[in-house]
């Protein structure tokens, strides 16, 4: 660039403050000269540079750029936006506090009082007196003996321990809702090619069967017969770009971005049978690890606790209580006629009470507790059923998985082949319009059953892993290996 005309330029650069996008721009120097100096003062008086910057800066945030993203971006990105998400950990912070709860219910309480007063008082016979009294009172209670105050701290305990697997299960939700909405986008990806494709095919054959027919080698029922197909074809193809629409907009709620499309697997994804091998280990680790089964151990354990808490309701109470008061007050004797003196007083206290009667109140609760107590052992026993029952479908499943898949990558080849033998008989006459679009349409169902076999083989695996406790991050992390461009 010429010094003389880089010289004529004026430059300027602004930073957008919440974006942070870097907006540069630049003028001629001769164009602020042509500017008369009221309209430069009227222009630095109402700081039109700043609103222009500032409108610029609005109008950028609200562009959205759409993205193609990998699963370590999805994932990264849901962890920011997903609002499921933020609210399951939100709720963990609150449930978190129950244990502080709890204990409050075994530790001191404090009360402080104070008050300040205009009375007026009458007696009959001796005239009214009209006043002024203020005073403070301290009082420490310690519970000593509450046997349902010590299985509440108790039952917060267990309750803690219900919320820490609680959120354990919803991570491992999370990571399992981030893939699959990812693979979902895939499977629609893989869908929509291959109905494309198919179209595509069938159109030719069409077109073909058209021409054949012009010059008298096949008769119309085979261009009917193609036209019929394509037809499908297109109607099968409209609902593939549907599906792929809602699968983009699932990510998108998660991820709080729009996103373009997602980075496809690599061919070479290693399909393995599940480690270990063995589906009793895979039993054992479930028992001892899945995050629903243990919190509805807790769960019961928190039951436990409330119906022994419920039935300490009935029994005696002993408080050890220390107060402090003080009063002051203008009022008069009637008998010395002089101001009554101000009082301090100290006191130390066991204090007894033995509940009796509430109207059956005490009784209802400890007997509505019994039965939640032995609703939540009842969840507990479903729990531990439906653990077993999915650990070994989850384990059949991938075994199946991989068997599927190596069949599926099979009958493709396979398909291809016959396609290509089909076609070449009904170029000779030996095969109907009929023959060659079964086989055409049998080796595109074999390609979509081969695409949805390993995006089950990575789902079924993961749920797996969640069912045992062992889905992690690291986990959800380590298939970004297998992404194409990673």
């Amino acid at each position: 660039m010429d010094n003389n005309n880089s010289r004529s330029i004026i430059k300027r650069s602004y930073v957008c403050p919440d974006s942070g996008l870097v907006i540069h721009f630049m003028l001629p120097r001769d164009t602020l000269t042509q500017i008369n100096p009221a309209m430069r003062n009227y222009m630095k008086k109402h700081r039109l540079r700043s609103a222009l910057v500032s409108g610029i800066c609005l109008m950028a945030a609200s562009l959205s750029v759409a993205e193609t993203l990998n699963l370590q971006r999805t994932y990264e990105l849901a962890l920011q936006n997903d609002p499921q998400w933020a609210a399951v950990k939100d709720q963990y912070s609150a449930n978190q506090q129950v244990i502080d709860q709890g204990r409050s219910t075994i530790l001191p309480q404090i009360t402080l009082r104070g008050n300040v007063a205009k009375n007026e008082v009458e007696y009959d016979g001796f005239g009214d007196d009209k006043f002024d009294s203020k005073g403070y009172s301290a009082e420490i209670v310690q519970p000593l003996f509450r046997l349902n105050n010590w299985h509440t701290f108790k039952r917060s305990e267990a309750l803690n321990s219900q919320f820490d697997a609680d959120y354990h299960n919803d991570t491992q939700d999370f990571y399992l809702r981030v893939v699959t909405s990812y693979l979902e986008v895939l499977r629609s990806n893989a869908n929509m090619e291959y109905r494309k494709a198919e179209q595509e095919a069938i159109s030719r054959q069409l077109e073909q069967s058209k021409q054949r027919f012009d010059v008298g080698l096949v008769a119309i029922t085979d261009v009917h017969e193609a036209q019929a197909a394509y037809d499908t074809a297109v109607s099968e193809r409209i609902s593939a770009e549907t599906e792929q629409f809602v699968a983009l907009r699932l990510l998108e709620t998660i991820t709080g971005a729009t996103v373009d499309d997602v980075v496809d697997l690599k061919e070479d994804l290693p399909i393995l049978p599940p480690d270990p091998i063995d589906i009793n280990q895979w039993l054992t680790i479930s028992m001892e690890h899945n995050a629903a089964l243990q919190s509805a151990i807790f769960a019961a354990k928190a039951a436990e606790q409330d119906y022994k808490a419920k039935r300490g309701d009935h029994a005696p109470t002993v408080d050890l209580v220390g107060a402090h008061a003080y009063d002051s007050s203008d009022s008069r004797s009637l008998v010395t006629s002089t101001t009554n003196p101000d009082t301090t007083t100290n006191r130390i206290a066991i204090q007894v009470e033995l509940p009796l009667y509430s109207g059956g109140n005490t009784s209802a609760n400890r007997r509505q507790s019994k039965y939640q107590f032995l609703a939540s052992q009842d969840v507990e026993r479903l729990r531990r059923r439906e653990v077993i029952q999915d650990t070994t479908n989850f384990y059949q499943l991938v075994i199946a998985n991989v068997a599927q898949v190596n069949a599926r990558k099979q009958s493709s080849l396979s398909a291809k082949v016959a396609l290509d033998a089909t076609q070449a008989g009904y170029e000779a006459g030996t095969r109907t319009i009929v023959d060659v679009l079964n086989v055409q349409r049998n080796l595109f169902q074999n390609e979509r059953d081969y695409a949805n076999s390993r995006f089950d083989y990575i789902l079924n695996g993961l749920r797996l892993k969640r069912v045992a406790g062992m889905l992690t991050e690291q986990e959800v992390l380590a298939l970004q290996q297998w992404m194409k461009n990673s």
